[in-house]
């Protein structure tokens, strides 16, 4: 995925949202087929960097209306007694990142935390920290979607090794012995402050900036 295919397929999915979100606010007519002009264009936009036709994602985008926010999805830094994290070899990539992934309805974050480590890894975790909240447009994450990631501190309490349909391999690496070259898209920033973090549980949680300004 290039940079400018990522760019027209975010600014698609910001349209899309924008319009998704109007459309949920208004019952003017005049406003409603402002909103689905907006639809129209950003299946247009993301026309261009897509595969699938026109008519295919206009289909898409007017059958589902729900894409209005950012997705939430966790990760989480698993360090053991040994001084070692664990970290995981996705199936898709082929690459190397910590455990985790969307969360889902109805479970709060930090429990979808530990249930991706035990679906991708076979270990049962305690989450014990929120170390951050990462912005996938800010942190190298190269996606189509926009994601908010929560990022946990956990310590393994039971199981072993084992690997999932979502990964290859499951491994624990010494911290001064982890895979920076063969890191997954986005991985390097959180593991950095995760590393950060248990150097010094102290300081505060991370959370991107934007310098946001009332308008005018």
């Amino acid at each position: 995925m290039t940079d400018l295919t990522i760019e027209l397929t975010q600014i698609a999915e910001q349209l899309r949202a924008l319009s998704n979100n109007g459309l949920q606010h208004t019952d003017d007519p005049y406003q409603i087929e402002r909103f689905h002009k907006i639809l129209g264009l950003a299946a247009r936009t993301l026309a261009l960097a897509d595969q699938r036709s026109l008519d295919e994602l206009e289909r898409i985008f007017f059958d589902d209306v729900t894409l209005k926010t950012p997705f939430a999805v966790v990760d989480t830094a698993v360090f053991d007694e040994q001084g070692r994290m664990l970290l995981i070899q996705r199936a898709d990539d082929r690459l190397w990142a910590m455990p985790g992934g969307a969360c889902d309805v109805g479970e709060a974050p930090a429990t979808g935390a530990a249930r991706e480590v035990w679906e991708e890894t076979g270990y049962t975790v305690n989450i014990s920290h929120l170390i951050g909240v990462f912005d996938s447009r800010l942190c190298g994450q190269r996606t189509s979607r926009h994601l908010y990631h929560f990022l946990f501190a956990g310590a393994p309490a039971d199981g072993e090794a084992k690997t999932s349909i979502e990964t290859l391999d499951v491994a624990w690496f010494p911290l001064d012995a982890l895979p920076w070259g063969s890191l997954s898209d986005g991985h390097e920033a959180r593991i950095r402050q995760a590393l950060a973090w248990r150097a010094d549980p102290a300081i505060p949680s991370f959370f991107d900036r934007e310098g946001w300004r009332p308008p005018e």
